[in-house]
């Protein structure tokens, strides 16, 4: 039974805190600021209570019926089924029983197998369009790199040296570098569709619905966002292959069963998925670090499956220790040089520099009132350099970001610390303002300032799919377009230009960033209220991995996108209701 009071107040909860950033983005992207006065806030409040509390009530109703009902609602669709009028009717319900029964029947082997092949072929046109990839992002920087072999980890060591070794093998085996950016694309591809078809794998395994099983693999296959991140030469696409093994791997740790494959594989399985992920972003470690805290926790306090806790904890630890000990190996091989962590500094960089144009007599803005104190200045003149903070941009750190001197922040940082709280209590609209007008992109499903955060001039290819390249830099190493079809080419090229996701109606939502925080929050909530909490431990890993993004200098489609790959997988192994593909494998035995 759905426990409904306990469910009314965590979705009201979870329906109030949407309806509160939803409507605040709203506004501040309207007027470009919010003044967070008496009146404003206490309407605010009134009505995100009255909103919030309709949705949560809505919600729980929804939920009530699908846990309650879905065993009912299934034996009466059956029953019709079986007494539907006409031969054509019978055949139609038949003929889906025993296609469902014949997915249920094949091997793990042959779904695994199955699955690879069918996103391959899916994907295998747009591989030839883009052809040898697409190299926007980071490429330009990665081939300096490797071209002149000096190694800084503001991208992933491991990665840079991935994209060399094939760079290599292009120009050794096939005498050219494209070739061996094609075979790097190829290799991304692959090793994409592997970690996607392995999800298939566990889903077939652990008997979901055949319905669910194939809507994950059309949406693999013919989701806009895996053709171009599947082709697209960056991390962040290794990364989310990575951070899906690792998802499905502890998810099906925690139904810990022997059925089917030995314990230890599993093991395994989860332990390189967290290596990857530490190896091919950062943000990987500190995703991790959250849930080693929780296991720990779990296993010292936790009253049930402590040996469960146990056992994840150690191979948790032992992935981590292996992928930072990888790491610091990699550094000392290539003698690579530590970044700058300026990074991690995105959200304060933006807050003071709007606190500055806003406050400090800088003559940027006419709102500016000058109140800002000259000890306050003096440190972030000291902080960002060159008046950079004049380049404010609010949904992106990168114009300021580029211009600030760390070592005020690491070796003053006493007096950093001391400006920054300043600030917060002089001027706290501002800095939530900052903060949210940075994060709109994961706070609000209908935030569009996401969609043109990277649009710089007259140049092209900088919509929320990049697909841009340098092409006279990347032309001088070797890599250049070579589309082998140019009329997909063209198509996908406008298509991703104008953000042509924005014009689809209802299904845009699945695309914008805004929609998978709160589908991932609703998720936990719902495992929380039908006591499934400990499936809510793949999710403390999607946490901390958000946790970097709302720190992080943007709102960018890679960066998302390892959630937005996930999510199908998880929802399919976290919310199959019953075991009704088993009925219908035995009414067709």
């Amino acid at each position: 039974m759905f426990p409904r009071r306990k469910g009314y107040l965590l979705l009201c909860v979870l329906g109030c805190l949407f309806v509160f950033f939803v409507k605040t983005e709203k506004d501040l992207a309207a007027n470009g600021n919010v003044l967070w006065t008496a009146g404003y806030v206490g309407s605010t409040l009134v009505w995100s209570v009255i909103l919030g509390c309709v949705l949560g009530m809505v919600g729980t109703r929804v939920v009530c019926h699908i846990a309650e009902n879905t065993a009912a609602r299934q034996n009466s669709q059956t029953q019709s089924q079986d007494n539907m009028d006409g031969a054509h009717g019978r055949q139609k319900a038949i003929g889906y029983k025993r296609f469902a029964a014949w997915i249920q029947n094949r091997s793990g082997g042959q779904v695994l197998l199955g699955s690879l092949l069918l996103l391959l072929l899916a994907w295998l046109p747009v591989y030839l369009a883009y052809y040898p990839g697409i190299c926007a992002y980071d490429a330009p920087v990665q081939t300096g790199q490797i071209m002149e072999h000096y190694y800084f980890d503001h991208h992933p060591i491991v990665h840079t040296l991935l994209l060399q070794g094939m760079l290599w093998l292009g120009s050794h085996i096939f005498g050219s570098v494209n070739a061996g950016m094609a075979c790097y694309t190829a290799a991304q591809m692959l090793l994409l569709a592997g970690s996607m078809a392995y999800g298939m794998w566990v889903l077939h395994r652990r008997k979901a619905p055949v319905a669910i099983q194939l809507s994950v693999l059309l949406l693999g296959m013919f989701f806009p966002f895996h053709w171009y991140m599947s082709v697209s030469m960056t991390k962040d696409t290794v990364f989310s292959a990575f951070l899906l093994l690792q998802l499905v791997g502890l998810t099906d740790l925690l139904m810990e069963d022997r059925r089917s494959i030995r314990p230890w594989i599993r093991d395994l399985l989860f332990g390189i998925g967290t290596v990857g992920m530490i190896l091919f972003r950062n943000n990987g470690k500190y995703a991790m670090i959250v849930l080693l805290a929780f296991l720990f926790l779990l296993f010292c306090f936790g009253k049930r499956a402590r040996k469960l806790w146990g056992r994840l904890f150690a191979v948790s630890a032992v992935a981590f220790g292996v992928g930072l000990f990888v790491l610091s190996a990699v550094f000392n091989i290539t003698h690579a040089e530590q970044g700058d962590r300026r990074e991690m500094l995105s959200m304060p960089i933006q807050q003071m520099s709007r606190c500055m144009i806003y406050h400090g007599g800088v003559g940027v803005l006419p709102e500016d009132d000058g109140t800002m104190t000259e000890q306050d200045k003096a440190l972030i003149h000291d902080f960002i350099l060159d008046e950079a903070y004049r380049d404010y941009d609010p949904g992106i750190a990168d114009p300021v970001k580029r211009h600030t001197n760390t070592y005020v922040v690491r070796y003053r940082s006493g007096e950093f610390i001391k400006t920054y709280l300043h600030l917060l209590s002089a001027y706290p609209g501002d800095m939530i303002n900052a903060a949210l007008a940075l994060d709109a992109g994961f706070l609000s499903p209908f935030d569009t300032t996401h969609a043109t955060v990277n649009q710089t001039g007259e140049k092209e290819g900088l919509g929320y799919v990049q697909t841009r390249w340098d092409e006279g830099v990347l032309n001088e190493r070797g890599i250049y377009k070579d589309s082998k079809f140019p009329w997909l080419y063209e198509r996908l090229e406008k298509w991703a230009e104008n953000n042509g996701y924005l014009r689809i109606p209802l299904l845009k939502y699945i695309f914008v960033p805004g929609s998978y925080l709160w589908l991932y929050l609703g998720l936990a909530a719902v495992l929380s209220i039908t006591d499934r909490k400990r499936f809510c431990l793949p999710l403390v890993i999607v946490g901390g991995y958000y946790g970097t993004m709302l720190l992080g200098p943007t709102v960018q489609m890679r960066y998302v996108y390892p959630v937005m790959l996930a999510l199908p997988y998880l929802l399919g192994l976290l919310c199959k209701t019953t075991n009704s593909d088993e009925r219908i494998t035995k009414w067709t035995s």
